[in-house]
This record gives structure tokens, sequence and C-alpha cells, in this order.
């Protein structure tokens, strides 16, 4: 399920080097910094397997499960950041240091899709209840 996430690039600068670090090659963004996004100058990929991705996807990314990684990663666009994201975050992190050694401009979703999903759920309960 190939799709794009893309950010203003303005708006993506500010965003991915708020949380840099100087000791890591990669950036790793928040939840909510994830929610912000603009689907227009980033590529999303999705290292969670296809069954999760059916049951909450996530418009635009590309999956890359385990199994086709090396694949998959040939097709990862280059002159864009890359937003990389799997279920809890320790398998984007290991992805996100592979694409930053070859080259890309990358960055990790702190806790993963699920920290993403709790985010979501927390602002719609707060959003209720105003």
């Amino acid at each position: 399920m190939p799709i794009a996430w893309h950010a203003d690039s303005d708006a993506a600068d500010a965003v991915m080097t708020a949380s840099d670090t100087a000791e890591s090659a990669i950036r790793r963004i928040t939840p909510a910094e994830f929610a912000a996004l603009d689907k227009r100058n980033v590529t999303l990929l999705d290292l969670r397997e296809p069954a999760d991705v059916a049951a909450h996807p996530i418009e635009g990314a590309i999956n890359a499960p385990l199994d086709p990684l090396a694949q998959v990663l040939k097709t990862v666009p280059v002159g864009r950041t890359v937003v990389v994201f799997c279920a809890e975050g320790w398998w984007s992190e290991e992805v996100a240091e592979i694409l930053a050694d070859r080259g890309y401009d990358v960055a990790s979703l702190e806790g993963g899709f699920r920290a993403y999903r709790e985010y979501l759920d927390r602002q719609t309960q707060g959003g209720m209840t105003e």
C-alpha cells in the first residue's frame, strides 16, 4: 500500500529539527509532530505488518514489512525527508539508521504507531469534553 506523506518544507524543517540530537544522524519526532505533518514533502515508510496496516492505514505511507524490506528500500524516493515508523518504535529506529547511512534525510517516530494512536485517542477524548 504505497503512499507518500509530504510536509511544507519550512514547516518540515522546523518540526524535524526540534527533536534532533548531536549524537545521531537521524531525528526523532513525537506523535504530535507526526500528526502535524503536511503530506506533500515527506515520504512515510510504514514498517508494520500488512495486517496491522490494513487495520489502521496511514494514507500515502509505503508499507515495508521486515520480509521484503531490502526490495522496498530500493524504491524509497531520494530528495525528501523519509519519516519511518513501526508498531512500537524500535524497528523504525534501526531502519532509519540504515537509510541515514545511505544518505537519506530521515526521521523516526518516537514510540511508533502505538504512541501515535494513543496521541490521537487523547486528542479525540480531549475534544469531546470541551
